[in-house]
């Protein structure tokens, strides 16, 4: 059986580190000016502020692919003047617009968002209007205004993380470690769905990591089994948006490809719980969770082996919901 530290020691491993979160805070900060100021987008802006994996504390460090560090991604909401009777189009294209006449090159107009891309970071620009105490997004596809609801997405996950003691949004990470290494050609569902699942499904009194891990990966499992029998999507309901399916998107064969591997995950977790000789326990956790996962736990934070709530893991990510105004950084385009 591993110990606590041992997965106190990996949580701290797979945090993004402080480069990349002084690089995606520089980026977002820069562009969020840019915006604002913009001569001719100021007339529409009202505000901007984070949104996905980054402003929820749920993020994880960036993956490395045949050697190169793959760049961290962040999510920017640009509150816009604009009206639910303009074109969706019209609305990407000025924003579009206002990113080129910001110095920015590496740009793609995507169905709801512009993608910017520059050398350390990837960030999501999104347009919204105020829909009373929510949002809608225009789909350029659909032709179409939609509901969304990012600042309620983020105070549920605050919500959630106090109510299971501070567990909820490590083991969110840990599940999404978990996708990634061995799900990471599968498109969906991975980051607010993989959220939206481990809330559903995590026990909120179990306090051992072990234990946690391998109990979410089999109510999840035994949930929908039902599900990947048939050769169905279930419907989870979006925390954000009563009425939608976070699982709208998701096809059935890559729902049926994620539930194989959570099921046969599931087995070699609770084999690896169960395992009493320490050595090939962690052994089996290193197939499950990867090659970072820790051979022992780390001298230096033994001190710490009896707190659950180690405070230090997570600590410090969040990134203001104002711009502050930074010099350009050397990776602006």
């Amino acid at each position: 059986m591993t110990t606590q530290q041992q997965f106190w020691d990996f949580l701290a491993e797979i945090e993004p580190s402080p480069s990349t979160v002084g690089a995606c805070s520089s980026a977002h900060n820069t562009l969020r000016e840019v915006l604002r100021t913009d001569e001719s987008f100021s007339e529409l802006h009202v505000e901007t502020f984070l949104s996905g994996s980054y402003k929820r504390d749920t993020a994880i460090r960036p993956q490395k692919i045949d050697g190169f560090l793959q760049r961290p991604d962040v999510d920017i909401i640009v509150v816009t003047s604009h009206t639910a009777d303009v074109d969706p189009h019209d609305v990407l294209d000025a924003l579009h617009q206002a990113l080129i006449d910001g110095g920015y090159k590496a740009l793609k107009v995507n169905r709801r968002s512009i993608a910017v891309t520059l050398a350390t970071v990837d960030m999501d620009v999104v347009p919204v209007i105020e829909n009373g105490d929510a949002y809608l997004i225009p789909d350029v596809e659909l032709q179409d205004w939609l509901d969304t609801n990012p600042p309620a997405h983020t105070n549920w996950t605050i919500q959630v993380n106090s109510d299971a003691g501070g567990r909820f949004k490590p083991l969110v990470k840990l599940v999404k470690w978990w996708r990634r290494c061995h799900l990471s050609d599968l498109r969906r569902p991975k980051g607010f769905i993989l959220e939206c699942l481990v809330a559903e499904h995590m026990s909120y009194t179990e306090a051992n990591w072990e234990e946690l891990f391998v109990q979410t990966l089999e109510a999840i499992r035994d949930a929908y089994a039902g599900h990947a029998l048939l050769g169905t999507v279930p419907n989870l309901e979006d925390p954000g948006v009563p009425g939608n399916n976070v699982f709208s998107n998701v096809t059935v064969e890559e729902f049926k490809k994620f539930y194989n591997k959570v099921k046969e995950h599931a087995g070699l977790a609770r084999k690896a719980l169960n395992e009493t000789d320490d050595d090939e326990a962690l052994k089996q956790w290193r197939v499950i969770l990867g090659p970072r996962f820790p051979a022992s736990a780390s001298v230096s934070s033994k001190a710490a082996n009896s707190s659950l709530l180690r405070p230090a893991v997570g600590a410090g990510l969040m990134f203001p919901s104002t711009p502050v105004f930074p010099n350009k950084p050397a990776g602006f385009a």
